[in-house]
């Protein structure tokens, strides 16, 4: 036992009378019969803080190789000593969970780790700079020509009207950006399913009526992984997160880009003479969605599987022809409720119960039309809203409000 470990007030004690006073400790003995037994002049909870270190024979110190100690715990302390208690006599290094160590070892260390973390930053900045480089050539507003917005099909100009009536730039003159989807901040959804808004992104980029922004997040264009590494897209840069991604607006009018928006907009641009045959096939689109995402919507509420085929969507297609959005709507409301108490009281399983409720819709709607039932119109369910397309399209191009959803799709009302 070194005299620098011996803490001052035992220092009138010999190395053996020390040993004795720590094996008299652990044993229970009274502190203040010992104190005034060994000439210790401390409070009693104060006398194992004078106590010389233990050292570790399996923990060398890693800055100067001496062995580690801890410092001897109290006898009613009877959790085992972590190895972050642990400290070195030698050169001062400390084990410490806070990682505060200033002993030159591990300052060398922080140091290195902090130019490793610097070299890293500008290596993943240069990789970055590549990749805008790339991006920036392929989407250059100044290679594209824009499109004459007249010469649009009529589903895309509507398309194009809910996605700027949503995610529009307030100062879109200079820019012409339309934010990224996931910015989204409007309750309604933009159209009535996750799979249709990803349909309207498709074909407008197909068309070019939108392309990606060189402004975009790189991540809409390559995945980073937790390393830092970036893994490109198959199709790079021309594969990209369609959510993620700003677009510019390729297109123009006579009038001006003011203009151009305007009319976007308020959705001044339906003629029933030319778009009439359109118009009603968008409206049988955004009908059959409206009616499937409220069907899905009913089925998770009895907790049923929610996925659908084709076969659903033929059978939605069908009663189209005959009933508006929110008579479908009351069938299915009717015979999921039905399915739902089948499948409690006879305990079918869920599959069985949801095809029920399938061929419910199908078979009420068929007799519905055999023998002249009247149908009840209900009304739109808050829990799936109408969409920023829905309304884009009926109260603002064709101008038939609440029909859209009221009366069946026909082009007398276009």
């Amino acid at each position: 036992m070194s005299n620098e470990k011996i803490h001052k007030d035992l220092s009138h004690l010999s190395e053996s009378q020390i040993k004795e006073l720590i094996y008299r400790y652990y044993e229970n003995e009274n502190v203040k019969t010992l104190l005034v037994e060994f000439d210790v002049h401390v409070p009693p909870g104060k006398l194992v803080k004078l106590f010389p270190p233990v050292s570790h024979q399996d923990y060398p110190c890693p800055n100067c190789g001496a062995l580690l100690y801890s410092n001897q715990k109290s006898k009613t302390n009877k959790v085992p000593t972590s190895i972050h208690e642990l400290f070195c006599l030698n050169c001062g290094h400390t084990n410490n969970l806070s990682n505060h160590c200033t002993c030159k070892y591990c300052l060398s260390l922080k140091k290195i780790e902090k130019e490793r973390i610097e070299k890293d930053r500008q290596d993943r900045e240069k990789r970055i700079s590549k990749i805008h480089e790339v991006i920036e050539n392929a989407f250059n507003i100044n290679n594209n020509i824009p499109l004459d917005f007249d010469e649009l099909c009529f589903k895309h100009k509507v398309y194009l009207s809910a996605i700027c009536k949503a995610l529009l730039v307030e100062n879109y003159t200079s820019t012409r950006q339309i934010q990224p989807f996931e910015l989204l901040t409007y309750i309604k959804p933009l159209s009535p399913s996750d799979q249709y808004t990803t349909l309207m992104y498709s074909e407008l980029v197909k068309q070019r009526i939108l392309i990606p922004s060189p402004i975009s997040d790189i991540t809409a264009f390559v995945l980073e992984d937790q390393n830092g590494n970036f893994n490109f897209l198959d199709d790079f840069p021309y594969e990209f997160c369609l959510d993620k991604t700003w677009y510019i607006i390729n297109v123009t009018c006579n009038e001006g880009f003011d203009s151009l928006i305007k009319k976007i907009l308020l959705g001044n641009y339906y003629s029933s003479e030319i778009n009439s045959s359109e118009a009603l096939v968008l409206w049988k689109d955004i009908a059959k969605q409206e009616c499937i995402s409220y069907f899905e919507y009913q089925l998770s509420t009895v907790h049923f599987n929610t996925q659908f085929g084709k076969k659903t969507n033929i059978i939605i297609e069908k009663l189209l022809e005959y009933f508006s959005v929110s008579q479908v709507y009351a069938l299915i409301w009717k015979e999921v409720a039905s399915a739902s108490k089948a499948y409690l009281e006879h305990r079918f399983s869920k599959n069985y119960a949801k095809n029920i409720a399938i061929h419910g819709v199908e078979r009420y709607g068929e007799r519905a039309l055999e023998n002249g039932w009247e149908i009840i119109k209900y009304s739109r369910n808050r829990e799936v809203p109408q969409s920023i397309l829905s309304l884009v399209l009926f109260n603002l191009v064709l101008l038939i409000y609440d029909d859209g959803f009221n009366e069946p799709p026909n082009i007398k009302l276009l």
